[in-house]
């Protein structure tokens, strides 16, 4: 399949891609102030939410924080009460960083002070065939490359 939009449509794209980032980051600095949090805090929480509970480790490798920078997400999570600590029952020494998405979420709705710049009700009026194409568009777009989806695959978030 030929590549038939072009450079034009390729920059259009590339345009509105960094309006929505924008638009996130702005969102995500208001909903972290909002929940009296630090922003890092909320890209931990994204990462609880589509990979399940995970040690902090592998929170530390998929953020580029420290080791002790993560403890103090973790800390500062803990005392919001959006995560658990629990001991790894393969490995004592191990703790598991568990999520509340529950309260987390409800938190989000009722504190944060603008909504969200995109829900996702609009892929609604896509066909199959294009879903499947934004599909892996997304997937390659959040592995950093094309082809490469893996970087942040479930199986790697430090559970055994």
């Amino acid at each position: 399949m030929s590549n038939e939009a072009g450079p034009a449509a390729a920059g259009e794209i590339a345009a509105s891609l960094s309006t929505f980032a924008a638009q996130a980051i702005v969102y995500n600095l208001l909903a972290s102030e909002a929940l009296g949090l630090a922003p890092v805090d909320l890209v931990c929480m994204c990462l609880l939410q589509l990979h399940g509970p995970a040690t902090p480790g592998w929170l530390a490798e998929m953020t580029g924080l420290s080791t002790g920078a993560v403890t103090g997400v973790v800390d500062r999570l803990e005392r919001a009460s959006y995560v658990t600590r629990a001991r790894d029952p393969q490995d004592r020494r191990r703790v598991i960083v568990g999520p509340d998405l529950e309260r987390f979420e409800r938190d989000i709705q009722r504190h944060a002070p603008v909504p969200p710049p995109a829900t996702l009700e609009f892929l609604r009026g896509y066909p199959a065939e294009q879903l499947s194409a934004i599909q892996r568009f997304a997937a390659d777009l959040a592995a950093g490359s094309p082809g490469r989806s893996d970087s942040l695959s479930a199986e790697g978030n430090g559970q055994p």
